[in-house]
């Protein structure tokens, strides 16, 4: 049932006094991801109800988002002075949650209306809903304030925008990397699964989107489609290859093919050709290829084979990289000196946040501050455009209407989730969960800013308030904040100790 908003109300008088209070105009982040017919808190780390101070490192991006809450539609529109900060407006739709995700990603919020897909826009937005706004603070802004205005309606709101000293690059080396398959871009455009120059057109677009939050949209494409890619391989340590696993001859014919493609490159190639093998017999074969890879010329540091497992004895030395929260924090800590990677991927809670639509807003968010926590290298995203169901035997799913993306249940199976696997729409088109991952990954950034001024004490500390267990060592409840608040005070604290600690780093004068 979708009950309006004052229906609800009505459920308990501590929701009552909650709705009593939310205002009919809030101004949030990024990381608060209400259901539509949620009140609005009534505090923001943004707005005090008078004035919106925002407070940013240069290169960073702040998500703004306009929440209308009485139905009332109003034009919306922000402006801060062009030296200081470039504004970008979206509008934002709702994907109807009938089926709550299951007990797989963990608990979900519930059925309901989710904002998500963001469509860019230009000029005043008119929402009865909500409106949302990337703020870029620009490299070359002076550090210090800077005054803009938010107009919702005949109302002028005043905007702060403080500058830090802090500066950081998102798009280089990305944390988290977001498999997807050529083939889901072409099927959505209406073109062939072939490289042509619309579809690696369109590829790059989407690349793009996804750079620009942080995050490295790359397919484990055999050798043959490489070349025509290269170039996205920009800034980043680590690139997914493709290997024909069919017999140790196919193998040895693309290890070697690969090793001659990255001659020269300082970027290393990997290899995940078992992905998470269930029996004794599929990691025993995964263990299998990892040896004919090692002979052919590869493993480690040449070209790595990874597995998505925890180490274990079955594989003996045989793997480069493990891809699993259960190795963390013991299993990595003690194999340090190894030479072995461990790696992480996807998310659910206690574990790491989920990347479903009816989860909360902070979920992805603390991808970020659980990496520089437990110092994981890369985080595995499956997958960024999952436009159609294939793992399940379903069809194409239209993910602008429709939020079960991954439905297990079409093969027998018991699970489902929303909007998992797609964090950018056709288009290619952001999503609000993109933000938030971006969110984090930028707290990440101000982390290791701290750290590698000399801050390294204080910035662990942070760290371990903000995130006290996470990945193998998590039990029971969720161990961080679900509340945006919460993450914005330590983000603050950062920024300040940014200020203090790093005031002689000449980096930062400049």
């Amino acid at each position: 049932m979708n009950w309006s908003p004052w229906v609800s109300c009505l459920l308990s008088a501590a929701f009552q006094a909650a709705c009593s209070s939310a205002p009919a105009v809030q101004v949030l982040g990024e990381s608060t991801r209400l259901e539509r017919d949620r009140p609005s808190p009534s505090i923001s780390a943004l707005f005090d109800g008078q004035q919106v101070h925002l407070r940013g490192a240069r290169g960073e991006t702040l998500g703004l988002q306009v929440r209308i809450a009485d139905g009332l539609q109003r034009s919306v529109h922000l402006q801060l002075p062009e030296q200081a900060a470039i504004v970008s407006g979206f509008s934002v739709a709702n994907l109807q949650v009938e089926e709550p995700s299951s007990g797989m990603y963990g608990v979900s919020e519930g059925p309901g209306a989710y904002p998500d897909p963001l469509t860019p826009h230009s000029g005043a937005l008119r929402t009865s809903d909500l409106a949302y706004y990337d703020v870029t603070v620009s490299q070359s802004a002076k550090p210090g304030s800077y005054l803009g205005q938010l107009q919702i309606e005949d109302r002028q709101i005043p905007v702060l925008l403080d500058v830090s000293p802090a500066r950081i690059d998102l798009e280089r080396d990305p944390l988290v990397w977001v498999f997807y398959l050529p083939k889901e871009i072409a099927r959505v455009h209406g073109l062939p699964d072939r490289d042509g120059p619309k579809l690696l057109a369109l590829e790059e677009a989407y690349h793009q989107l996804f750079r620009q939050h942080g995050a490295l949209l790359a397919a484990d494409l055999g050798p043959d489609r490489f070349e025509v890619r290269r170039h996205l391989m920009k800034d980043v340590q680590y690139w997914p290859v493709g290997i024909d696993d069919t017999n140790d001859q196919t193998i040895t014919r693309d290890v070697q093919r690969w090793l001659e493609l990255f001659k020269g490159s300082a970027v290393t190639p990997f290899a995940i050709p078992i992905d998470e093998p269930q029996t004794a017999a599929d990691k025993q074969r995964a263990a299998h290829i990892a040896q004919v890879i090692a002979r052919a010329g590869g493993g480690r540091p040449r070209l790595l084979c990874g597995v998505t497992d925890v180490a274990s004895p079955i594989y003996g030395n045989t793997m480069d990289v493990y891809l699993s929260p259960g190795n963390f924090p013991r299993i990595a800590h003690e194999r340090e000196s190894t030479g072995e990677h461990f790696w992480t991927y996807n998310g659910r809670p206690p574990s790491a946040g989920s990347m479903i639509l009816d989860t909360d807003g902070t979920a992805l968010r603390t991808w970020g501050w659980i990496a520089e926590r437990y110092g994981v290298e890369l985080w595995y995203a499956w997958e960024g455009l999952y436009f159609s169901d294939r793992y399940n035997r379903g069809g194409a799913t239209d993910v602008m209407t429709d939020p079960v993306t991954f439905d297990e249940r079409r093969r027998g199976g018991a699970d489902w989730g929303n909007s998992d696997g797609v964090l950018a729409y056709p288009g290619p088109k952001p999503s609000l969960r993109l933000k938030a991952l971006r969110r984090g990954l930028q707290d990440r950034l101000l982390l290791r800013q701290l750290a590698a001024c000399g801050g390294q004490r204080t910035a662990t500390r942070i760290v371990r308030q903000a995130v006290p267990r996470a990945l193998g060592e998590a039990q029971g409840e969720i161990s961080w904040s679900l509340q945006e608040s919460g993450w914005e005070k330590a983000r603050q604290e950062v920024l300040d100790a940014i200020e203090i600690e790093c005031r002689n780093d000449t980096e930062l004068a400049r």
